[in-house]
């Protein structure tokens, strides 16, 4: 029998439940027609099934029509890898697959049983980027929270919400793809997710109107010296945020930014008011110059964070310094190791063989160097495990990798290069720092985003995917090497 494939375009909006949550999917086309060789069968006959699909995440909806008169009673449904196997009655004419693997050619079959006799198979072309269109409407809305913005470190809370920390961000009104309000740009903001009810709302004006969440001790003026955020923790009924203080000074508008110092934020939990408890630089001193050098590279501790009070009893928190920042990047990983009541003041830093209160003992992590990683990333406990997940830190590379460790320190190892960032609308648009939000789960994957910003300002205002996170999902087993 011969395989016809014909899609035909299709501009569906369709929902139904993945999980317990509703997922709706986006809609989208997939289009072509034509003959192809039928990788599962008898290479000659007429095509039975008219099949179209749409897709958000790691699931497509697949539908389809008999087009010829056919003697069979039931159909089975199936991908290449056989991630799904469905056994449908005669009369179905549609059905949902996942696990569906990201950005490349994925032959779904719909074959028609009679018996224990296949007589008739239909190859579908599948191709999906596993963008989670859904979940992205909720944690970033059109209004009523942040509704623009990078940076999206995640602290879940340990009470069904998480805390979304954002840099250059935007509060105000979406429509039609463009932003109808809320022009002003906070330096930081913060958007409390409830994982029940599926809403977000923003938290900034520590100081009044225009003022970002977090605002450096007496400053007046965020355009010259602001909060970024890094990552952070919560233990108990504290919250911890690493904020890193910028300034602006010399070189070219849009980049002419520089790093000070990072801050420890201690807030309140469960209510989180946004006056801090305390606001206190850390520890670590880094003293460093107005430019940036090779000779003397910043090293920013709070660009990643780990509570394991309950594995190793300590916390930890990461630094990640350019030893070469051009077009083909060199990075260093660092980690201090602290518990709550030294947070503020007493450090141990991991020198290559042991913990060392001396911060000039500090040392790499091993096993890192193979990918210049990213200003921002991440690391989590999952189930045995620590990973470490970042974007490569080559310009637009579109890498997100994760490494794997016994230990929060390392050394690392079973890089897996988890997810390559399809090309973005515009060659304005560029893509970085990548980030997990494990303690978002389903179906055996966990929750994964990327930045995408522009370098036309104007287009954050007229078409907001130019500034917008985008969320995928990745298999547990990839991660785990298993």
């Amino acid at each position: 029998m011969a395989a016809f494939i014909n899609i035909v375009n299709t501009n569906l909006s369709l929902f139904f439940c993945l999980s317990a949550a509703a997922a709706s999917f986006s809609a989208c086309s997939g289009s072509g027609s034509g003959k192809m060789d039928n990788p599962f069968g008898d290479p000659t006959g007429t095509p039975a099934v008219e099949a179209t699909f749409t897709s958000n995440a790691d699931s497509v909806f697949l539908s389809w029509k008999l087009v010829d008169d056919v003697d069979f009673d039931s159909y089975a449904i199936s991908d290449q890898y056989r991630k799904n196997s469905i056994r449908l009655g005669k009369d179905a004419t549609e059905c949902v697959l996942t696990h569906i693997p990201y950005n490349e050619r994925v032959n779904v079959s719909i074959s028609l049983v009679s018996g224990a006799d296949t007589v008739n198979v239909t190859a579908v072309p599948v191709q999906i980027d596993g963008l989670d269109t859904s979940i992205a409407s909720k944690i970033i809305p059109d209004k009523g929270s942040v509704v623009e913005g990078d940076g999206m470190y995640s602290i879940y809370l340990g009470d069904g919400r998480s805390i979304f920390l954002m840099g250059d961000s935007y509060i105000g009104e979406v429509s039609g793809g463009r932003r109808i309000s809320g022009d002003h740009m906070y330096r930081n903001t913060y958007s409390v997710y409830d994982h029940e009810k599926q809403t977000s709302y923003a938290l900034a004006e520590v100081n009044g109107p225009n003022t970002s969440a977090a605002v450096p001790a007496g400053v007046t003026d965020e355009g010259s010296r602001w909060y970024w955020p890094g990552h952070g923790f919560a233990v108990g009924n504290n919250l911890y945020i690493f904020q890193q203080v910028m300034f602006s000074g010399d070189g070219p508008a849009g980049w002419n930014f520089y790093y000070d110092e990072t801050h420890i934020l201690q807030y309140s939990l469960p209510d989180l008011p946004l006056k801090p408890v305390r606001d206190v630089a850390i520890p670590f001193k880094d003293n460093p110059p107005l430019t940036p050098s090779p000779e003397t590279p910043l090293i920013h501790f709070g660009a990643a964070a780990l509570n394991d009070l309950d594995g190793t009893g300590f916390l930890y928190i990461y630094a990640q310094t350019d030893i070469e920042n051009d077009i083909d990047p060199v990075t260093e990983v660092y980690v201090a190791r602290t518990t709550e009541t030294g947070l503020f003041s007493s450090w141990e830093y991991w020198n290559g063989s042991s913990w060392s209160p001396d911060q000039n003992s500090v040392a790499a992590l091993s096993g890192l160097s193979s990918v210049p990683v990213s200003s921002q990333f991440n690391v989590f406990k999952l189930e045995d495990k620590y990973v470490l997940i970042a974007q490569n830190k080559t310009w637009n590379s579109g890498e997100i990798y994760t490494f794997t460790s016994d230990n929060p320190w390392g050394p690392w190892g079973h890089k897996t290069l988890i997810y390559k960032i399809p090309g973005l609308a515009s060659p304005n648009w560029y893509s970085y720092n990548a980030m997990a939000h494990p303690q978002f789960e389903k179906d055996g994957m966990i929750l994964i985003s990327y930045n995408v910003n522009t370098n036309e300002f104007a287009e954050q205002k007229t078409n907001v995917e130019s500034y917008r996170p985008r969320f995928f999902w990745v298999e547990k087993d990839m991660i785990l090497n298993r």
